[in-house]
């Protein structure tokens, strides 16, 4: 459903179904960036975000057939994209290229590209839309924007291709590219352009230097129809004449454009931010074109697809339109083989990627071929959204009747204004008038075929509805189901952290303890110890008394052997003994002899 308020999120960006659903606004919403990693609990919700992004993945396997149902009403009888009530287009699924309505053409509106290339983004960023091939798959993988890719090479010459008798476009083109090297004076650099004037269909057809082209013979490829379709031949060798006068060196690129393209002002800024995104092998780089018809297996980076062409006038107009290109000096001559080998056809199908059709791909193998976005250069479109100049491919010199646009950035200057009437149709009925019978009848079959398909397509979208309806009250539910089980889920986890609140103990006031004051102990006074004093010392009598002398027998002197000489004496301090109260008087030494005698 695409009313109902689930969110579908991609791999970066998180998408209403309303906004995708809506074919006129197919933008992002919100970017869920700024909720940083899913690892990454927040305060509030620590683990809410899981289930959260789990359930956005839900919508994911929606975000497909939402965006099928974006480019039907896109391409069906969405406001403001179909043709006017009443008219054989209306409520038809056509073509982008031949829908119309009050702004012009759909598959040729900027902003309406810019959308679709967007939303194809998203897809390969989902992981929902793989790869046309292993090789744009490996493309894929990058690094983009590559590491080291260098300065942008100069883009040193335009190439616009004129018919001689269109003067208008002319001095259109003069008037812009003469703006234009201003720009590119201001960034130091020099810009040079030539005229090269083209072929028409009727010299094409009809002289003999032409011959050996005519004798390739048209595609056979039943669509495009290009049988006897000789604006178409003359084109396409218009655009094989100007690749040829590309020079193979360095010094600069060229730029070849048609003569009813509006160069962006910003072209050198552009390119210099495409450059990183630009492979180091190409061969073609389609910097105008238009008809992204979301073929998003064709997506490489966010600035680049391979130029996957598929048939206009099937209704699915796809990376269409030779408006603005830049081939690769290097792969000049492959280029111009594929022109010279394939029969006949329109010059962008030559210009795409895939060999064209009913081709041998080893003759003619798959070009290096991409489109860029935003795009440098792209057609010209009045104020109502319809190309400025009508198509000198199909109206041949009648296209002079068309108008050239009064105002904008690179409109000539009055004096050099035509007065011409609006360039836009009228009604459907002047424009398929106007043109050739061959397309007339192709037409009006596709319109029989689209009314035919509509009315299968009512009744399939009133059983859609039914689905839709039951499909929104199953999402209401789960809606509902998800909602309680988040619930539950926020209150499990409050319930598991919850902490029980700290109390702190009481504590009991502290009380210093009382100290008794400090009492010297008393010391009984000092007595002094009473030493007896010494005894009388006895007297002895004198020796003669005790024994007298004649009484002792004469001593008789033994003979002692001599003595030996005695070992030097050593004096020994006597010992001062500390005795209380007595002062004892200190002892003189001995004599030798009294020391011989003890």
């Amino acid at each position: 459903s695409c009313e109902g308020p689930v969110t579908v999120a991609s791999a970066a960006m998180t998408f209403s179904p309303s906004d995708l659903c809506d074919g006129t606004t197919l933008l992002p919403v919100e970017s869920d960036l700024e909720l940083g990693p899913i690892g990454a609990p927040s305060a509030s919700k620590p683990r809410t975000r899981g289930l959260r992004y789990a359930l956005k993945g839900l919508g994911v396997a929606a975000l497909a057939a939402c965006v099928v149902g974006t480019l039907v009403k896109a391409s069906g009888s969405s406001a403001g994209t179909t043709a006017a009530a009443g008219s054989p287009l209306s409520g038809s699924v056509v073509g982008l290229w031949y829908k119309k309505g009050a702004d012009g053409y759909r598959a040729m509106k900027p902003e309406v590209t810019g959308r679709l290339w967007q939303v194809e983004r998203m897809l390969v960023g989902a992981s929902m839309c793989p790869a046309a091939s292993d090789e744009i798959a490996e493309l894929r993988e990058g690094p983009w924007p590559r590491k080291h890719p260098g300065k942008a090479p100069r883009i040193s010459k335009f190439m616009y291709i004129n018919m001689p008798w269109d003067d208008k476009r002319r001095q259109y083109m003069e008037h812009q590219l003469q703006n234009l090297s201003s720009v590119w004076q201001r960034h130091n650099q020099t810009l040079s352009w030539e005229r090269f004037e083209g072929v028409s269909a009727t010299e094409f057809k009809t002289e003999d230097k032409y011959a050996d082209w005519r004798q390739k013979g048209f595609s056979e490829a039943p669509k495009p129809d290009v049988q006897g379709d000789w604006g178409t031949a003359s084109c396409t060798y218009n655009h094989y004449s100007a690749i040829r006068t590309i020079p193979e060196s360095d010094d600069g690129l060229v730029v070849i454009t048609e003569d009813d393209v509006e160069i962006s002002p910003q072209f050198l800024e552009l390119w210099d931010r495409l450059w990183p995104f630009v492979p180091e092998e190409w061969d073609v780089l389609r910097v105008g074109w238009f008809g992204d018809h979301q073929n998003c297996s064709m997506v490489v980076n966010p600035m680049l697809d391979v130029a996957g062409w598929q048939d206009p006038m099937e209704g699915d107009c796809a990376y269409c339109g030779a408006q603005a290109y830049v081939v690769n000096p290097k792969s000049k001559q492959r280029v111009l083989q594929r022109f010279e080998r394939a029969k006949i056809t329109h010059a962008d199908e030559l210009l795409g990627a895939p060999t064209p059709q009913l081709e041998d791909p080893k003759e003619l193998p798959p070009l290096k071929a991409f489109v860029i976005w935003p795009t440098l250069a792209g057609t010209l479109l009045d104020d109502r959204g319809y190309p400025a100049f009508k198509s000198d491919r199909i109206f041949g010199e009648k296209a002079l009747s068309g108008a050239i646009p009064s105002t904008g950035l690179h409109a000539m200057p009055s004096a050099a204004q035509p007065a011409a009437a609006s360039g836009g149709p009228t009604t459907l009925e002047e424009e398929l008038g106007a043109l050739p019978e061959k397309y007339q009848v192709a037409i009006k079959a596709e319109l029989k075929k689209a009314q035919e398909r509509a009315t299968t397509d009512a009744a399939q979208l009133d059983e859609a509805r039914l689905e839709a309806t039951a499909a929104e009250a199953k999402a209401k539910k789960a809606e509902q189901e998800a909602k309680k089980a988040e619930q539950a889920l926020e209150q499990e986890e409050v319930s598991y952290y919850m902490i029980p609140k700290y109390v702190a103990p009481t504590v009991p006031p502290y009380v210093v303890p009382t100290v008794a004051p400090y009492v010297a102990p008393t010391w009984p006074p000092y007595v002094a110890p009473t030493v007896p004093p010494m005894p009388p010392l006895v007297t002895l009598p004198p020796l003669a008394t005790l024994v007298p002398w004649a009484t002792l027998p004469p001593l008789a002197l033994a003979t002692l052997p001599p003595l030996a000489t005695p070992a030097p004496l050593t004096w020994v301090p006597p010992v001062t003994v500390a005795w209380p109260g007595a002062n004892l008087p200190t002892m003189a030494p001995p004599s030798a002899d009294a020391m011989r005698f003890q």
